[in-house]
């Protein structure tokens, strides 16, 4: 029989994570010896977790399971972790200390990472397939619209722990394809006392945090409150952030232990900058911009109230209510090469066929750019839509709107069944999202080379091409909106669960559980276009080959550098041709249901070793920005425009895992895992152009890999060793819109194939330590490279050095110095193979640059309770 007593044996078994990051010397050291071009090609970080650890089961996490009845291989960072390397993202702490974790950066700024766990993905970016579920509290933290997760809305020093728990588990709900990240945060009692952090140095970041906790034992409630600001400039042109967020919990517990409710709230306000990737013949200036601006905007406000009380000693209730509001604001500059309509001049391009001379595109006005080199009265005509050099210019300007309540509730009973220990929990869990989105694509001109301005929003030009005025008037004013959206949707994430671990003997162990899922998605709103994108005013849709034209531009004049001029035939209407907009439908109803099985063992070989072996099965259903573009026909520019609401079929997981894990000696911990995932339906984004792609379905994936793990403790060193290699491939073929011919075998793009993560810190003294870590990553394929024939179209592997130094002059003050890539290595974690640049015309590829050396040093000033941070959950 179970008993109360079982609940503080639960809090005891969260023994402390031992295995920090690295070490300095020893670090270099290894760095130096492993790291080669060949072994750049085969490289990642994990921690292996006491088998003392306990796991939840759920999202609610009122009650877990000892790791040792976990039948995966899951892993954990603390706080301890996060505070000694002092990452200013969650993304940042699970890539330089968990297995099978590696990241990406597409856009530049460090808080938009995109996290690759077994060859799955979880982005704060649009257009990323999203295979794995992030839980903060509880509740859920993908984004309704677009299933991404915003890292900037997670307070690092709100967390306790952070577990990653692998596979398609079922009882993690939607997008948990590979795995879920669930963040556990502190509370007062474990965290008395106050502690204020200010951090500074390299790239203008400026940062302060505080954490206080306190305890009023007559009334038996604790509180915690903590807080961070974060501005940074970013090492590349226009990539600053600036960060604020606040966090809250109270909690009551009831005088008999069997009662406890704990409220929550979290605030968030950011600004992050990105400036994009780099055409390779602009890496030599790795700080520069391609084009500017790229803002996200993030607001969040997030309320949770949770509970749980004990009904008798082997009966449990559960459950927890919650309300959260985003608000989510980008703006996008876009810079691509036109498609060959216009001279260089801005007169219509034309070609001679069979003696007969006709213009490349019918129907469009060649209203052109302002340069640089155009001077005098010209040079203050307003343009918009391309530069001389045919680059065609627009700014996207998008607001995401989500209101989102949750409600869960479940019952769990540890009664003995036949004899035998077992633990049972059947609960169900609703959320309901109210998403909008508006978005609108204005043209733009390009400033030098680089800015992409939008002024007034209307233009007009006058018969000699020079800026309108009273006396000299516009002979045409217009709207520069190429095209508006708006979109509405409403989301209903139903689900029925149960799980159930029974004792068989003494050494196995049997876990079933399994989750009903039905999700319903209704949205209604179109897509209206006013122009072409270059401009023109007159355009065919492509699908129903229906001619448009904007009626306020029929006597548009053109300008470019060569002077101005009426536009000339073919710029009249094209007969038949309708007054415009286009528009286009985004209504939509959509159901998705299905049961997810999962089912798996545990067996004590004994002496502190044992073995494990799972197969689970989960499923992801479209967002509403994947139904809304999902045309071959019409890509979309994420995330700007739509084009309609095709079907897309949900994605499906199965995935098989055997493994062990264990203890040698007092404080030696190892892990060892071998997968496979087999996806149906998988939706991936496929580029058609550097800013252009659609969402679609292909019919089947594989991520198949194995992991290491290992941490130990020798006198004053702790140490950590993690080994990941994943296969992730197609296993059906497709052809991509750009006419890439993709075959079963070809690698996904974008997950580095091995990674090897070592860590090391060494105590001195109780009052001065000393840690780092190596990341050791493997080439990866380029995006944009889905068939793998482009002998360019690959990212090279990387490896890197950080190090951290802890020293506390007084028991209250602290003195920390963290350097990141201490030898200054220049790599990239992201690339786009086979696109052209908008300067130099040439076919090349794209990659972001990641950051150089920087150090940062820190002040914290602790007093009033235990040292700051401490590792409880």
């Amino acid at each position: 029989m179970h008993s109360p007593i079982s609940r503080s044996e639960k809090s005891a078994s969260r023994v402390r994570n031992a295995a920090p990051c690295l070490a300095g010397g020893v670090a270099a050291l290894t760095a130096s010896a492993l790291y080669s071009p060949a072994f750049a090609e085969d490289q990642i970080v994990a921690v292996a977790l006491p088998t003392a650890q306990v796991v939840g089961s759920t999202p609610i996490d009122s009650i877990g399971v000892p790791l040792s009845q976990f039948p995966a291989n899951a892993q954990r960072v603390s706080a301890k972790d996060a505070r000694e390397q002092r990452n200013s993202n969650l993304a940042d702490l699970l890539n330089d200390n968990l297995g099978q974790v590696s990241i990406s950066n597409g856009s530049g700024n460090p808080y938009q990472n995109d996290i690759n766990y077994r060859g799955f993905q979880v982005s704060s970016l649009l257009g990323v397939p999203i295979g794995v579920s992030v839980y903060f509290d509880g509740v859920r933290m993908n984004e309704p619209f677009g299933s991404i997760v915003n890292w900037d809305l997670i307070p690092m020093n709100a967390m306790s722990s952070v577990n990653i728990l692998p596979g398609s588990n079922p009882m993690f709900g939607l997008n948990t394809l590979g795995g879920a990240l669930v963040v556990n945060t502190k509370n007062g009692k474990d965290n008395a006392g106050t502690s204020i952090e200010a951090l500074g140095g390299s790239f203008g970041r400026r940062a302060l945090s505080f954490e206080t906790g306190i305890v009023d034992k007559a009334h038996g409630t604790d509180y915690f409150v903590a807080g961070n600001f974060d501005r940074q400039d970013g090492f590349r042109e226009h990539s600053g952030s600036n960060v604020k967020q606040l966090y809250g919990k109270a909690r009551w517990h009831g005088n008999d232990g069997a009662t406890q409710l704990e409220l929550s709230a979290a605030l968030a306000d950011t600004s992050l900058s990105g400036t994009q990737s780099l055409p390779m013949d602009m890496m030599a200036n790795r700080s520069a911009a391609y084009t500017w601006p790229d803002t996200i905007s993030n607001r969040m406000a997030l309320l949770n109230l949770k509970g749980s009380h004990w009904l008798n000693d082997t009966n449990q209730l559960a459950g927890s209510v919650y309300y959260r509001k985003a608000s989510l604001h980008n703006v996008n500059s876009n810079a691509q090469l036109d498609d060959g309509c216009f001279n260089d001049d801005g007169s219509l391009a034309t070609t001679a066929a069979g003696g007969t001379t006709t213009y490349k595109c019918a129907n469009k006005a060649p209203n052109g750019t302002a340069v640089n080199a155009v001077t005098g009265a010209n040079a203050l005509a307003l343009g918009y839509g391309r530069w001389t050099n045919a680059i065609n210019t627009s700014v996207v300007d998008s607001a995401t709107h989500e209101d989102t309540v949750g409600t869960s509730l479940q019952w769990s009973n540890f009664s003995q069944l036949a004899g035998h220990d077992n633990t049972f929990t059947f609960g169900g869990a609703f959320d309901h999202s109210r998403i909008t989105y508006d978005q609108t694509t204005y043209l733009a001109r390009l400033i030098n080379y680089q800015t992409v301005v939008s002024p007034n929003q209307t233009y007009g030009f006058t018969a000699n091409g020079s800026a309108p005025s009273t006396s000299n008037p516009a002979l045409f004013t217009g709207s520069n909106v190429i095209g508006a959206v708006n979109l509405s949707s409403n989301v209903n994430n139903f689900s029925l669960y149960f799980t159930d671990t029974l004792s068989v003997t003494e050494k196995l162990s049997v876990t079933a559980s399994g989750s009903f899922n039905y999700t319903t998605l209704n949205q209604g709103g179109a897509n209206n276009k006013y122009l072409n994108e270059d401009g023109g005013y007159s355009w065919t849709d492509q699908v129903s080959g229906v001619s448009y034209y904007n009626p306020g531009y029929a006597n548009a004049y053109r300008y470019s550098n060569a002077g101005s001029g009426a536009a000339t035939a073919p710029n009249g209407v094209p007969p038949g041709a309708v007054a415009g907009p286009e528009t286009n439908s985004l209504a939509g109803s959509h159901r998705y249901r299905r049961f997810n099985p999962a089912l798996g063992f545990n067996y004590d070989l004994g002496a502190g070793q044992g073995i494990f072996g799972s197969y689970s099965e989960s499923m992801r259903a479209p967002t509403s920005i994947e139904l809304s573009c999902a045309d071959p026909n019409s890509p979309c520019s994420l995330p700007t425009g739509f084009n309609g609401d095709p079907d897309l079929k949900a994605v499906v997981a199965k995935t098989i895992e055997f493994g062990g894990r264990g203890k040698l000696g007092k404080s030696t911990y190892w892990s060892a895992a071998v997968y496979d995932s087999r996806l149906s339906n998988d939706i991936q984004f496929i580029a058609t152009s550097n800013t252009y792609g659609y969402f679609a379905n292909v019919s089947k994936t594989e991520r198949r890999g194995m992991e290491l793990g290992a941490s130990t403790k020798i006198d004053k060193w702790s140490l950590s060793a993690n080994f990941g290699y994943v296969d992730a491939i197609y296993k059906s073929a497709f052809t991509t819109a750009s006419g890439q011919h993709v075959v079963s075998g070809n690698k996904i793009p974008g997950i580095p194939a091995k990674t090897l993560k070592l860590g090391a810190s060494y105590a001195f003294s109780p009052n001065l330590s000393m840690g780092g870590n190596v990341i050791l990553v493997s080439k990866q394929i380029a995006h944009g490279n889905e068939s793998n024939a482009d002998p360019n179209g690959e990212v090279a592997g990387y490896g890197l050095v950080n190090l951290n130094l802890h020293y506390k002059p007084t028991r209250n003050l602290e003195i920390s110095a963290y350097v990141s890539n201490l030898f200054n290595k220049r790599y990239s974690t992201y690339g786009l193979s086979g696109m052209r640049s908008i300067y130099t015309l040439a076919k090349q590829q794209f990659m972001t640059p990641a950051p150089p050396r920087a150090i940062w040093i820190g002040l914290t000033y602790s007093f009033g309770g235990k040292a700051a941070g401490a590792d409880a959950d």
